[in-house]
């Protein structure tokens, strides 16, 4: 993890500039409380909530999750997937949003299949009897 605090004459706040890294930007992933401290490279920032203070607050939890599922998934551009988050205002709520809905449809996907399977076999017990009692 790097930080970095990068200004620019003529701007009123600090701009965060991907390209003074010396990286690949489809790798860097900017993490900030304001949009505006990303605008330069809008594609490689996270906008987090501010922290308010409260001790219960699992935002930065729910972040590692993210930065886990991208690193497991070995995107090849961090942009692509910032990008699907960029008009969220709560992006890492998205995430946990999109993630339960694709759990929901793999289990339902699980369930039809264990249904379609428990179906084939109880017509091929039949048809296995049914065979049976042809050749005898």
């Amino acid at each position: 993890m790097t930080s970095w605090k990068l200004t620019s004459s003529g701007f009123s706040s600090a701009f965060q500039d991907v390209s003074c890294l010396n990286r690949d930007g489809s790798k860097v992933i900017v993490v900030d409380c304001k949009r505006e401290a990303f605008s330069l490279q809008p594609f490689n920032g996270l906008a987090l909530k501010k922290w308010d203070g409260n001790s219960d607050d699992r935002t930065l939890y729910d972040l590692a999750h993210f930065l886990k599922a991208i690193a497991i998934n070995k995107v090849d551009d961090v942009r692509s997937v910032l990008e699907n988050y960029a008009l969220e205002d709560n992006p890492i709520e998205a995430f946990k949003q999109r993630q339960a809905q694709l759990a929901q449809e793999e289990e339902q996907r699980l369930a039809e299949l264990a249904q379609q399977k428990k179906q084939g076999l109880s017509l091929g017990s039949i048809a296995s009897r049914f065979w049976r009692s042809k050749q005898q």
